[in-house]
């Protein structure tokens, strides 16, 4: 459709404030290259070219990074490449990776040595160059951020969850060090005119919750972004929170921080209509078009669909902008990008008055997971209870002691794993699915089990050793390397009695086959973290289905993207949100 060209950041201020401009504002952070390439149907190689797109996009700004990491580069050693994967231009995208495991600072002496950027290392100049040539009526947005991101990303995840429980100080010295750098790049870009806003993107959530406990956010990491929030505040300049998954833990505390926006609204994660109603005096609610589903599976009707319900139920009253719930990716056919900037145009004019129903085309509906709020009780003869809490404490010591003191009791050791260590991590799941615990303290836990397990390794494994439940195949699907969550569920199971057969990441259709054909396990477990790589599990399964192999074990399915509608779509038998789940999912296929 034609609009009219005429960018006003008043607009967006106007709706970061939750009042109604003229019309809802884009608000997406970013968008990849070739998306953009293909809408102006030329090679984006300037800074120049860069402001043409957001210009003829119809947005009433520009983004552009600048700090310690962004979105195109990052320090030296943080990621690792992965197999090119594809996209909807008709070539392949080899995708970064954050180390998971270990990272380029891992203990003090590292951290002591390591040349940490100064401000004067980085190339500021697109600021003065925007300063000059913004088309009237658009400012400049600074991605800036990622202080928690950045600091897990350079320790590696399972060092940096580690260490919060094992080394807070060094945890505290790195998230400072990059707190400072961040703090001067932010003081130093908002002094151009140009800038009319900040977006931190910095994630601190899966789909069920945060990532860590609170405590250390509240500690280390916010206090930050209200230094930043008490300068946006000052000058008039917007500032915006990014985070994937649940924060609603931290809404009153991202709120205290001085933000004035939160995106993207996670579809699987938080119900959009749920915040609104909590928060939408205060903040403005930016995203919610889901990525994982309409956007890059879905038509250019089901997004013009979804743009329409959410304009219809979010936009009234001001304080919505229409974006992806995350970015515009290369995964995102280009038409239905053109619909969501169509659509946001054609349907954001206030006052709002559309009617329920008014575009046909299938859109997504909340189905965010109710918590329960207490642990289940359970009576084994044993103390389940405090086995947890020791797991949970990693006091491998006590652990040892208590099954130790049940054996001599006269309990078989192979009835205190089943009566105690068992239940014990059960509720270790449960605390974690009910934000009590969080994925530290989930990892410990497990970590402990395995290690007073082994310490009787052999006293399980005499006459009458424990019967494992089951063989379950795991892996992440090919073309793509995370892990955390995998190696969680991995964990877990074992701990539950499963039999694990870890095939790692970027695993391939053939690999999965093989080892179904090998182990002849009851079950296979994929993984996926990006809607393009989890299309590989379709594959896999239709690889099953050709070595005729697929009635001989039952599949479930992984990972951010992944909904029980893709897994029954696919033929999967089960998917669940998080590891706990996924072995709660693998007991109940086994009956």
């Amino acid at each position: 459709m034609n609009r009219e060209l005429k960018p006003d950041f008043e607009r967006y201020l106007k709706a970061l404030h939750c009042e109604e401009p003229d019309r809802v504002p884009q608000g997406d952070w970013h968008v990849d290259q070739r998306p953009k390439e293909s809408f102006m149907g030329k090679p984006i190689k300037t800074l120049q070219d860069h402001v043409d797109f957001w210009y003829t996009a119809g947005y009433d700004y520009v983004t552009a990074s600048s700090g310690i990491l962004e979105p195109v580069r990052a320090p030296e050693g943080m990621m690792t490449k992965g197999e090119g994967v594809h996209t909807e231009y008709g070539d392949k995208v080899s995708r970064e990776w954050a180390n998971t495991h270990e990272g380029v600072l891992t203990n003090w002496e590292k951290f002591e040595k390591y040349r940490w950027p100064a401000i004067d290392d980085f190339d500021l100049s697109k600021w003065d160059a925007f300063d000059r040539i913004l088309p009237k009526g658009m400012k400049a947005i600074l991605l800036l951020g990622k202080i928690y991101t950045t600091a897990w990303m350079y320790m590696g995840a399972e060092t940096f969850f580690n260490a919060l429980e094992e080394d807070e100080e060094l945890v505290a010295a790195i998230i400072n060090k990059i707190g400072e750098i961040q703090y001067q790049t932010f003081l130093r870009v908002t002094e151009h005119p140009c800038v009319g806003a900040v977006i931190n993107p910095d994630d601190i959530a899966f789909n069920t919750g945060l990532l860590v406990n609170p405590k250390y956010l509240r500690k280390y990491i916010f206090p930050w972004y209200k230094k930043m929030g008490k300068i946006c505040r000052e000058k008039g300049i917007g500032f915006i929170f990014h985070s994937d998954g649940d924060c609603t833990e931290v809404m009153e505390d991202l709120i205290d921080c001085g933000f004035h926006a939160f995106h993207p609204i996670q579809p699987n994660a938080m119900n959009i209509v749920e915040v609104k109603k909590k928060w939408g005096k205060t903040l403005c609610l930016i995203g919610n078009i889901n990525l994982d589903s309409t956007l890059t599976l879905g038509t250019p009707e089901d997004v013009r669909a979804e743009v329409y319900e959410r304009i219809r139920t979010i936009a009234p009253g001001g304080g919505y902008m229409v974006s992806s719930s995350n970015s515009i990716t290369d995964y995102v056919p280009a038409e239905n990008m053109k619909a969501l900037l169509d659509a946001t145009y054609e349907f954001g004019q206030y006052p709002i008055r559309l009617e329920e129903g008014g575009v046909q085309g299938k859109f997504w509906t909340s189905q965010t997971k109710v918590r329960k709020t207490e642990t289940t009780k359970m009576e084994t003869g044993l103390d389940v209870e405090t086995y947890a809490e020791t797991l949970i404490a990693n006091d491998i010591p006590k652990a040892i002691s208590m099954m130790q003191k049940d054996i001599d009791g006269g309990t078989a050791p192979q009835e205190v794993v089943s009566r105690g260590l068992i239940p014990a991590i059960t509720i270790v799941g449960e605390k974690f699915q009910n934000g009590q615990i969080y994925i530290p303290e989930m990892m410990i836990a497990a970590r402990a089990m395995s290690t007073t397990l082994d310490h009787f390794k052999e006293k399980l494994a005499g006459k009458g050793a424990t019967k494992k439940l089951g063989t379950v195949v795991i892996g992440t699907v090919q073309g793509d390397l995370h892990d955390i969550g995998k190696n969680l569920v991995t964990m877990i199971l074992k701990g539950q009695g499963f039999q694990v057969e870890d095939l790692g990441v970027s695993v391939s259709t053939a690999k999965f086959v093989q080892a179904v054909n090998d182990k002849k396990p009851e079950i296979l477990a994929m993984s996926a973290l990006l809607t393009t790589t989890m299309t590989e599990m379709k594959n896999t399964i239709e690889g099953l289905k050709v070595a005729g192999l697929r009635q001989q074990v039952k599949v479930i399915v992984g990972g951010a993207p992944v909904t029980p509608a893709f897994a029954e779509q696919i033929g999967a038998d089960g998917t669940a949100y998080d590891a706990p789940g996924a072995a709660k999912l693998c007991k109940e296929l086994l009956r």
